[in-house]
């Protein structure tokens, strides 16, 4: 409902009558159609009215608004028998739900149109009758400008109190020739800092250097250890000109953005290209004809109750991700029974190359095969993704993923030289992603203690990646060293079995700066242990931008606002102070006793 002159409308009670929306007077029960002029004019004759807005002002001196609203069956009558309850909402009451509410819609992503719903305004004049929520204006404006200012000053002190920062930072081209780069700091929690746009004339290494220098002097680059990025040409150029010009942060690359990387040219291989182009054509080919597509639905249905088959539809592989490949050769091994079936029926129209590819033995099994390895590949992806994905964790994920890699290759349609040009992918994508500062994070977790995964070179520089940090936090080069090794063979704090069985039940970080502090190492192995391994936090703010509906009707400056406020008030912990009722309890009592008189 629009707003009327004045705050008109919070005197009137919608409802529906016969399918209709209709509003009724809170003094003498008129109704009204859905007409502002009409209702203002009446609000200007209603004696009723007129006898109660000449009531005082409230004792703070705000316009106390006491409306009288019709006593319905669920809502407590005034007087025994009486037929209005008097409810009031004074301005700063107003303000305060509206913050509440604000806030509620923001947290949980809601439509901000959700208080212009009927049913809604409904639910809320049964909680409180004189309370009439904020306008979608509203909410994406003043309301949404002082949450995200809020927000924000929460962010900024959140890590003005670490110990340890990292900017994640991750770029994308969504129009033409514009760009977007979302900025991150992971404190290690990560929250959503800003977000630039670009063109691709500036979408250069020197300007992405340039902004992230900024961001590191803006978040204080004592506390910054690293930085961390998406796999654009562009990034990585800007990865040198940063550690220059801050010698103690390491700048690495999102593994899980290697990892896909290899998947892509695993699936660029030109005998994995050739079966991918052949199951795509027999899902095509029964999903896009009426026929065949319910023809299968029918027979899939049939070897459900024979227990024969499960539940699948075929699929084609629209997804971007890796998963949209993988989908569509799981629909197809799913339904192999009910394809092998259609094609020998002579009665179903279906194309010859089609019908020969689906009873061709070898197809299948090459199917099979290459399902096997895309899964492994796939899995390593998401499992980079998760939050409790540890930087330690990268060393130990390429070993497990060079083995299970070399013994599904022996199996799969990849002909020799291809095999060789998937291992060869598989080095340049551990040279992507694996960089001292993992190293470093895998000799100092302590889940990892006593493995000999690492190589020399690795070895020696992690060593380098320890003894910098320590400089850059002023700690003694040589104590800090003497306590890795102590940490290493186990002696001193590290002697008994209790401190071991600990770490599995907290983050390296945690075990640390919890039960190793009095140590000189914790400072240097706590901060480099918080660092995450991937930009999969920016990836999640980037697929809530996309999903937002709203986009099409706010500035980008709007929408940039909706999604910070949306994304870190659910990272934050709320105070106590931020919902403290806005009265004392004696002025509360007050307000009860003079309402109920």
């Amino acid at each position: 409902m629009p707003r009327l002159q004045s705050g008109v409308w919070k005197h009137f009670t919608p409802a529906i009558k016969n399918g209709r929306e209709t509003f009724m007077c809170n003094y003498c029960s008129k109704t009204y159609t859905k007409n502002a002029t009409k209702m203002q004019i009446h609000l200007d004759k209603c004696k009723e009215y007129s006898v109660v807005s000449q009531q005082s002002p409230g004792p703070d001196g705000s316009s106390s608004a006491s409306i009288p609203v019709p006593s319905f069956s669920f809502l407590p009558s005034a007087t025994p028998g009486g037929q209005f309850l008097i409810d009031s909402v004074d301005q700063r009451s107003q303000a305060y739900a509206d913050e509440c509410l604000a806030r509620a819609l923001y947290a949980t992503s809601s439509p901000l149109t959700l208080a212009d719903n009927i049913y809604w305004k409904q639910f809320f004049s049964v909680l409180r009758p004189a309370y009439c929520p904020p306008t979608r204006e509203a909410l994406s404006s003043h309301l949404l400008d002082c949450e995200y200012d809020r927000v924000q000053s929460q962010v900024h002190e959140a890590v003005g109190k670490a110990d340890c920062v990292t900017i994640v930072c991750r770029g994308w081209s969504n129009i033409k020739d514009t760009g977007t780069i979302i900025y991150i700091v992971a404190t290690p929690v990560p929250m959503f800092y800003k977000c630039i746009k670009t063109k691709e004339r500036t979408h250069t290494s020197t300007f992405i250097a340039e902004e992230l220098k900024d961001v590191i002097n803006e978040v204080g680059p004592q506390k910054v250890f690293s930085v961390v990025t998406d796999d654009a040409p562009e990034m990585m150029a800007a990865w040198a000109q940063v550690e220059e010009a801050f010698p103690h942060i390491s700048a690495i690359g999102c593994t899980a953005c290697g990892v896909r990387q290899l998947f892509d040219d695993v699936v660029a291989q030109p005998s994995m290209k050739a079966l991918c182009r052949r199951a795509e054509q027999v899902a095509r080919c029964v999903t896009e004809q009426k026929t065949l597509a319910e023809t299968f639905r029918c027979w899939q249905t049939t070897k459900i109750r024979n227990q024969t088959a499960n539940g699948t539809t075929l699929v084609l592989p629209i997804s971007s991700d890796w998963t949209g490949v993988v989908d569509m050769i799981n629909s197809l091994l799913e339904g192999r029974n009910s394809l092998q079936d259609m094609a020998v029926s002579p009665t179903l129209d279906i194309e010859a190359s089609v019908r020969a590819t689906v009873q061709d033995a070898a197809f299948w099994k090459e199917l099979s095969s290459s399902q096997n390895l895309f899964c492994l590949i796939g899995n390593y992806i998401d499992y980079m993704k998760r939050d409790d994905t540890a930087l330690s964790g990268v060393v130990d994920m390429f070993s497990q993923l060079r083995y299970h890699i070399g013994a599904s290759l022996s199996g799969s349609v990849l002909h020799s030289a291809e095999q060789k040009a998937v291992m060869a992918s598989l080095d340049r994508c551990q040279e992507f992603c694996v960089k001292p500062i993992h190293a470093a994070a895998y000799m100092l977790d302590p889940k990892h203690v006593g493995k000999q995964t690492l190589s020399g070179e690795q070895i020696n520089s992690a060593y380098y990646v320890i003894s910098n940090l320590s400089h850059h936090l002023h700690l003694d080069e040589g104590k800090v060293l003497g306590s890795f090794a102590r940490f290493s063979t186990k002696q001193g704090l590290w002697k008994g079995a209790g401190i071991w069985s600990s770490c599995q039940h907290v983050s390296a970080s945690t075990w640390w700066k919890g039960l190793c502090s009095s140590e000189p190492l914790s400072a240097v192995a706590s901060a480099i242990l918080q660092i995450p391994p991937t930009t999969g936090a920016c990836e999640r703010i980037q697929s809530h931008f996309c999903n937002t509906k709203v986009q099409g009707s706010l500035s980008a400056d709007r929408v940039e606002k909706l999604v910070a406020v949306q994304m870190n008030l659910n990272l934050l912990e709320p105070s106590d102070c931020e919902y403290a009722p806005l009265e004392s309890e004696e002025e509360r009592k007050v307000s009860f006793q003079s309402e109920t008189q």
